[in-house]
C-alpha cells in the first residue's frame, strides 16, 4: 500500500507537530529494527499522512542540521531523532523509497550522523561521565534509514540470518 497525502497540508505548531511524529511513530515502533536482527516482515499499510508532511520533514530536518554545528539542544536532538525514525517507517513502504533517495534527506542525515561521530569520537573524562545516548541512537538510527533506502528489500539480513 502506498503513503498517501490528506489535504492537510499546515503545520504551525511546532509542538503540535512533535506530538504528531511521537504518536505516528509509537503505532509503528515495530518497523524500527535498529539492531538488525529481525527478519524481513511485511511492510507497515501507511494511513493517510498530512499533506506536504514531507516538506515539513525536510525543513525541520535542515534546521536541525543547520543548527547541529552549534550543538543541539536535548530537545531538538529529540526532535532530530523522531524525524529519522518517521523517514526509517515510511521508507518501510517500499513504494516511497525512491522519493525519499531522490531528496536531499539522505545528506541532512549524513551531517548529523557525521556530527553525532565526531561528538562521540571527541570524548574526554568529562565528557565521558554525559550522557551520550542520544547522539548513539541517532548514529544506529541513521543506519537502519541507510538500510531503508539502499536495501529496501533487506537482501543484506536475509544473507546473514542463514
Amino acid at each position: 500500500s502506498q503513503a498517501c497525502f490528506s489535504p492537510f497540508s499546515r503545520w504551525i505548531d511546532p509542538d503540535y507537530f512533535k506530538i504528531w511524529l511521537e504518536i505516528f511513530i509509537s503505532s509503528y515502533e515495530q518497523c524500527l529494527d535498529v539492531d538488525f536482527e529481525k527478519p524481513e516482515e511485511v511492510p507497515p499499510v501507511l494511513t493517510l499522512l498530512p499533506d506536504n508532511i514531507l516538506q515539513v520533514l525536510r525543513h525541520q530536518l535542515l534546521q536541525c542540521v543547520q543548527k547541529a554545528s552549534d550543538g543541539l539542544e536535548p530537545e531538538q536532538q529529540n526532535l532530530a531523532l523522531l524525524l529519522l525514525k518517521f523517514l526509517i517507517i515510511i521508507c518501510r513502504n517500499l513504494s516511497n523509497v525512491e522519493e525519499i533517495g531522490t531528496c536531499s534527506y539522505i545528506n541532512h542525515i549524513i551531517t548529523m550522523t557525521t556530527l553525532y561521530i565526531q561528538q562521540l569520537k571527541s570524548r574526554t573524562k568529562e565528557k565521558e561521565m554525559m550522557d551520550h545516548s542520544q547522539a548513539e541512537d541517532f548514529v544506529r538510527h541513521s543506519l537502519a534509514f541507510c538500510e531503508s533506502l539502499y536495501d529496501p528489500y533487506r537482501n543484506w539480513r536475509h544473507r546473514t540470518s542463514r
